[in-house]
């Protein structure tokens, strides 16, 4: 497994993600939302140069079938190994990015396509509230017995109670994962983990402006 914090500083990585959720997903993004799908997207980068190999989005609308296991990472992925095998790099060389938190689903995909490292910008939280899409919550908990969510608290030492999220392995022996809002903090510097963390609340906002549009064009309001 890799750690991508191990191989670049925290504010490559947040340049090579954010430029590319901006300009390379939100495009592809829009346009799907717009033909029905949803507002997943997810990108393939190299290790060594933080490169872009491939950047995609959600597949679920008519226009191309409508299947339901076509999720940004899942449609990614696809593409990803249609590629001709001699430009392909090996999934080991790669570091994969995610628009949100992968679900169930998707999580398997990354693992048993052999990635071993993804970064997310939204989390389950956000995708729940900010979205108002809970199925990734609802899978863990009623299929895997995973509580997360409003719903799931438990008392914490002072008695209090605290929200529980899905507990999968964020470090397991497969895959690392990471958030956004890990990566800012570790921007040693203060004042560039202050204008980062800016950075990301933009590019959260721009790219989750898609929400009302994909809301209007679907029925569906709450599976991921």
């Amino acid at each position: 497994m890799t750690d991508p914090l191990t191989l670049h500083s925290a504010a490559s990585l947040l340049t090579a993600f954010c430029d590319c959720i901006t300009h390379d997903i939100h495009p592809v993004s829009a346009k799907s939302v717009a033909e029905g799908s949803k507002l997943f997207g997810a990108a393939i980068f190299r290790k060594s140069d933080l490169s872009l190999i491939i950047a995609d989005t959600n597949q679920e609308g008519e226009e191309v079938g409508g299947s339901p296991i076509w999720h940004g990472e899942t449609w990614t992925i696809k593409r990803f190994f249609e590629m001709p095998r001699d430009t392909r790099p090996d999934v080991k060389e790669c570091l994969f990015l995610t628009t949100h938190e992968p679900c169930s689903l998707c999580l398997s995909a990354i693992t048993w396509a052999g990635f071993d490292n993804f970064t997310y910008m939204f989390t389950y939280e956000d995708t729940d509230k900010l979205f108002d899409i809970r199925g990734d919550l609802d899978v863990f908990e009623h299929v895997f017995h995973l509580n997360g969510g409003e719903t799931a608290q438990q008392a914490s030492s002072d008695g209090s109670k605290k929200q529980v999220r899905p507990e999968y392995k964020l470090r397991n022996k497969y895959f690392v994962a990471l958030s956004f809002a890990e990566l800012v903090a570790a921007v040693e510097d203060s004042g560039k983990r202050e204008d980062w963390a800016r950075r990301v609340e933009k590019v959260k906002r721009t790219y989750g402006s898609l929400s009302p549009e994909y809301r209007k064009n679907t029925d569906i309001g709450s599976s991921d």
